[in-house]
């Protein structure tokens, strides 16, 4: 699961109250004078729960709680279970009861009334934080920002986060002040499909003459969907559960089960004590959760199923009866009116606070403290309050002012004004995007085309015995907004090379019809000298032969999170060993980062240095018994920050460096497994980064790094000594 996780947004169009949801029994008022200002609310007048509005503050409160102070409550994701049983209580709920009511679904009002409720914050949101990026952020960050917002505006931000995060440059990357949109399109993805599929249900019963009524059709698709689901969540979220976390597959029983209590539950009054029993127990199983959970557990999955239960017993519990002292039901509290005003703006709160939050943190550089937290809050209160008094309520109260209710055609009108609506507020974000986009992308670009390189020494002018000359006043190269971008340009399926799908004569570079070969094999650490190497294998006459995965070193001992171990990448590993026994090359190259910057970037480890040594010796012995000589390459200096973020914020580039310091204690158990082998040469090109105490961001005009990987533009210098120090 991805150490930063966010909740789901609490469904706007519940918050306005359903019409035709069920008259449940609510909690009375307290008595006495003096108690206004908390005085408990079981139903506002447009027929809103209040105790949902208080369990939807509660659900938002813990993901804010989670994102400003993570670890005083590890657990605090769980609010997005918590908020989508809520939408499936409400949304579902009442779609099932409109096609019961009327045997159909009024799609085109239904959709029109979600774009009315939730785009315009939505898009409010998307644009100012898009705003905020480009005076803020550094260049080098407005790509990733502007794609998410394109992502956000078509409701896939859940794919684009899945797909970006599982890569090794996502999972690398800093985190995105619109992550937390995913879980506004996991919702949107199900209430687009599911409408449709009652809709289907219902035709095929009156097609097959069964005589079971709408509801329980209804019923039984939302728990046939629901139960794949969760049968599915389980299976994946223990495979993989970085991609599992922000599938919708993963998170449709979640929404269902909502669905599942609103049609089983609707109408019924529960006992007082036993509304009392379901209350409290609700309210214990989401604080357990949110307490007790972590980023180390394989979420959602089985595990979810506690959150989801406690808000599911929650909204049961709202159906109890009247108790003798109102204070003792759960419920009660929820409804406070403090609470549940909370609840009303939860919908802008949840979309504020996450760019406040991540903007906050990238200025104070660290999580933060009670004070910064506590200001985080207000703010994020405040726009949220503003956002819902000027942006949500108008546009919900738009449908009203459109047209009369009484004159032919006037819905129709409305709805088409809808629609209108929503293709500006998902057009004019994207657009808007795509200026900062491509403005860093024209740089990106000029990295392909021809300069002149003897300005830009880079590694060589280390060169202990012939340094050459740096002038001075160039512009850095790459420009360091568009460093991310540059790195090794090789085939997708050489980077995640997998023998079972690929064939490794794929995967050869330098001179397709040399008579010798060598073999390139690692993480994305040996993956970033494929160029210089390529270019030596053209000049020598090689076949160069990229086996590289990413996020996979080349060893027998897998590496392992806190919830995954990942021994497909051991196993992988045993297989390009046979590989590369047919190839017979005369060398083999490879590198890996050090443990200690596996587990700063990604929260990897093994678990002894030991085990990590034998984990390279098994794979490189029977290269070696082969007679096949292996060049092992030690990693680079690790920055534990953006090189080129610092570089475009900073006046003066000698600020942007690395501490010598920090290589003496971190081990390398790749080069001390090269030690136990007698046919290898280690290959040590620290010299060619760092000076004598520093490692600067910039060496000979080239910008070093790009993230924890160097650029490739300064990977092209080393072509002297990598040909050099590996003897070819």
């Amino acid at each position: 699961m991805p150490t930063v996780s966010t909740g789901a947004a609490p469904d706007a169009e519940a918050i306005a109250g359903i019409p035709g949801s069920p008259d449940l029994a609510g909690h009375p008022r307290t008595a006495g004078r003096g108690r206004h200002a908390l005085r408990s609310i079981p139903r506002g007048s447009t027929g809103t729960r209040r105790d949902i509005q208080g369990l939807r503050a509660l659900a938002v409160v813990l993901v804010m709680i989670y994102h400003i102070w993570p670890d005083a409550l590890p657990g605090g994701f769980v609010g997005v279970d918590v908020f989508f049983v809520i939408s499936g209580y409400l949304i579902v709920g009442s779609l099932v009861r409109e096609l019961h009511a009327t045997s159909t679904i009024a799609l085109a009002s239904f959709y029109a009334r979600r774009i009315r409720r939730l785009l315009p914050a939505a898009a409010t949101v998307l644009l100012a934080t898009l705003a905020a990026t480009v005076l803020l952020f550094p260049e080098g960050r407005w790509q990733g920002v502007a794609r998410d917002v394109a992502a956000s505006s078509l409701n896939v931000q859940n794919w684009n986060q899945a797909f970006s995060t599982t890569s090794y440059a996502g999972a690398t990357a800093a985190v995105s002040p619109l992550q937390h949109y995913w879980s506004l399109a996991v919702e949107e993805q199900f209430y687009l499909v599911v409408p449709v599929l009652l809709l289907a249900a219902a035709a095929a019963a009156r097609a097959l003459r069964i005589r079971a009524g709408m509801s329980a059709v209804g019923l039984a698709v939302i728990c046939g969907v629901s139960a794949v689901s969760f049968i599915h969540s389980v299976q994946f979220s223990t495979s993989d559960p970085g991609l599992a976390y922000f599938f919708t597959t993963t998170r449709i029983w979640e929404l269902g089960l909502g669905g599942i209590l609103a049609l089983t539950a609707a109408g019924g009054a529960l006992p007082r004590r036993l509304s009392t029993v379901f209350g409290w127990t609700g309210m214990v199983l989401v604080f357990a959760a949110a307490f007790g959970f972590s980023t180390a557990m394989s979420f959602p999955g089985w595990v979810a199923l506690v959150p989801t239960a406690g808000a599911a017993l929650c909204l049961l519990a709202g159906q109890g009866g009247r108790s003798a002292a109102p204070w003792i039901p759960a419920g009660w509290w929820l409804s406070l009116r403090p609470v549940a005003y909370v609840g009303d703006i939860s919908y802008s709160l949840y979309l504020w606070h996450w760019p406040v939050t991540v903007f906050t943190v990238y200025f104070l550089g660290r999580t933060p403290g009670l004070a910064a937290g506590a200001a985080i809050a207000a703010a994020s209160v405040l726009l949220a309050v503003l956002s819902t008094r000027f942006i949500e309520k108008p546009f919900r109260r738009a449908r009203g002012k459109t047209g009369s209710a009484g004159r032919p055609g006037a819905g129709k009108v409305t709805d088409r004004a809808a629609y209108a609506l929503a293709a500006v507020l998902i057009a004019v974000p994207v657009a808007a995007a795509a200026v900062p986009y491509g403005l860093v992308q024209q740089k990106i670009t000029g990295l392909t085309a021809d300069y002149d390189s003897g300005p830009y020494p880079g590694a060589m002018a280390f060169d202990s015995q012939n340094p050459a000359a740096v002038p001075e006043d160039q512009p850095l190269r790459p420009a360091p907004e568009a460093a991310a971008a540059d790195m090794p340009v090789f085939d997708d399926a050489c980077k995640v090379y997998e023998p079972a799908k690929t064939s490794y004569e794929d995967c050869v570079f330098g001179d397709a019809d040399g008579a010798r070969a060598i073999v390139l094999v690692g993480d994305s650490h040996a993956a970033q000298y494929m160029t210089p190497l390529d270019a030596v294998a053209r000049e020598e006459g090689y076949r160069l032969y990229v086996l590289t995965r990413n996020g996979c070193p080349f060893s027998a001992e897998p590496l392992h999170s806190k919830s995954l171990t990942y021994t497909a990448c051991a196993a992988q590993n045993l297989e390009t060993v046979q590989d590369i026994l047919e190839i017979e090359p005369e060398l083999v190259v490879t590198s890996a980062m050090r443990p200690d910057s596996y587990e700063d970037a990604l929260g990897w480890s093994w678990d002894s240095g030991s085990r990590a040594v034998d984990g390279y010796q098994k794979v490189l012995e029977p290269l070696e018994e082969a007679g096949i000589r292996v060049g092992v390459i030690a990693d680079l200096p690790y920055p534990g920050f953006s090189i080129p973020d610092c570089l475009n914020t900073e006046d003066n580039a000698d600020e942007c460096f690395v501490p010598r310091s920090n290589l003496a204690a971190q081990e390398d158990p790749l080069m001390d497994a090269a030690e136990l082998l007698e046919n290898s040469v280690s290959v040590d090109l620290t010299d060619y980064f760092c000076e004598e105490e520093r490692c600067p961001g910039v060496v000979g005009n080239v910008v070093v790094y790009r993230d924890n990987h160097m650029t490739d533009t300064f990977a092209r210098t080393l072509v002297l000594p990598l040909r050099t120090e590996l003897g070819l």
